[in-house]
């Protein structure tokens, strides 16, 4: 790779962080901004690659993800308590529409909505599987075994349960440790998971930035808190104090920041609070020579076409196939996540989630397992699983704004 290209993706790695005036001497790319690209560039290549979808497909995908935050909003409240959850599906002659699901009587007539009759609604399966995280929330080290073959659970609105994901000489454990918790069994469906959740940061070159302990990670969004800029990042990358370098080719190892908030397990997010040698920006890189604005943070539903961006992987795009998943890592359990079919590998953890519309989405947690190539992008979209923490409720917990463009 040439040496300025080198610096250029350097400098991108970290979400566009431009070297202040008195490292003029290391000169970075073009600003980000005089660089921008459309924001949804990125996604006509990426999608049809990693979605397995057309270009024309992805195209109708999306509009059918930006009416549906008014759709669901619309039905929710014609449901009321009969609400059973909402996801995006493909329908006939290539298009996507917005399903509401509704357990009672109650019907809806909303544009652009089609409500399909389920068994439970929302808040039974939420009972659900809040009695399975009570569960693990109450086990303590020492006291009771390891749950080594219990890899996660989250609502499945489509299917109308609550899905329980176990190794495949996993269930004897999981039948036990769901009749301890008391969960609605009914509600329950196990599937299998081939590969345990890992966090995938990880020690090699290049890396976005250098963690206190030599490991790297990538930095996520930028946001600043009572007026200091920072990133958002995952929480399993560092704890405050810890100071985070960047190392770039042509200045060397630089420090960036250090860490002011983080928390892992039970969630994976963090913030770091830039030094004032380094300039914040509200894009990110697509790694294939662009920058994409961030607008906002409206939250994307299940099904809908997301992509992330990391050193290790690059710019990788997928649907949305789960929320309020729980994760359960051999360093413990966390709560919340939102899953993608989307690939990453290590190095890419703290990357930014986002949609074609800009709207930022969350921070990259981990995938279900990575094959030699560090890296869950050889295995079919359909067995994919990477996690990530949900953006709007990190900013919500550290008192962060989002910086947008």
């Amino acid at each position: 790779m040439p040496h300025a290209s080198v610096r250029a993706s350097a400098l991108s790695i970290l979400g566009l962080l431009a070297l202040s005036a008195h490292t003029a001497h290391a000169r970075p790319p073009a600003a980000p901004a005089e660089r921008a690209s459309n924001p949804g560039a990125g996604v006509v290549a990426a999608v049809p690659r990693d979605a397995e979808v057309s270009p024309d497909r992805a195209r109708r995908q999306w509009r059918a993800q930006r009416d549906a935050v008014a759709g669901e909003a619309a039905a929710r409240r014609a449901l009321g308590e009969d609400f059973a959850g909402s996801w995006i599906e493909s329908g006939p002659g290539g298009g996507y529409r917005l399903i509401v699901a509704s357990a009672g009587a109650a019907r809806a007539n909303v544009a652009g909505v089609e409500i399909r009759p389920v068994a439970r609604n929302w808040r039974r399966l939420q009972a659900s599987k809040q009695r399975l995280d009570q569960a693990l929330q109450s086990r303590r080290p020492g006291l009771h075994k390891p749950l080594t073959g219990l890899y996660t659970w989250h609502i499945d609105p489509a299917s109308n349960r609550v899905v329980v994901r176990i190794a495949r000489d996993a269930q004897a454990q999981a039948v036990d440790f769901v009749a301890a918790s008391g969960a609605d069994a009914d509600a329950l469906r196990f599937e299998y998971l081939d590969g345990a959740p890992q966090t995938t940061n990880w020690i090699f070159g290049g890396l976005s930035y250098i963690t206190a302990y030599g490991g790297g990670c990538t930095a996520g969004f930028v946001a600043y808190k009572a007026g200091v800029p920072g990133v958002v990042t995952a929480g399993h990358c560092g704890k405050a104090p810890d100071r985070i370098d960047v190392d770039w080719s042509g200045i060397g190892r630089t420090p960036f920041g250090q860490f002011v908030h983080s928390r892992f397990p039970t969630a994976d997010r963090g913030w770091i609070a830039s030094s004032s040698s380094f300039a914040v920006s509200p894009q990110i890189y697509d790694w294939a020579g662009n920058y994409i604005t961030v607008k906002g943070s409206i939250e994307a539903p299940v099904g809908a076409t997301v992509c992330r961006a990391g050193p290790k992987t690059g710019y990788r795009c997928g649907q949305i196939t789960a929320k309020q998943v729980t994760v359960n890592y051999p360093q413990g359990a966390v709560y919340g996540m939102t899953e993608s079919n989307a690939c990453s590998g290590f190095g890419d953890s703290g990357g930014p989630w986002i949609d074609g519309g800009g709207q930022a989405q969350g921070i990259q947690s981990g995938n279900q397992g990575n094959s030699s190539a560090g890296h869950n992008c050889d295995a079919p979209a359909a067995q994919r699983k990477s996690w990530f923490d949900p953006l709007n409720s990190i900013l919500g917990e550290y008192g962060l704004v989002l910086t947008t463009g």
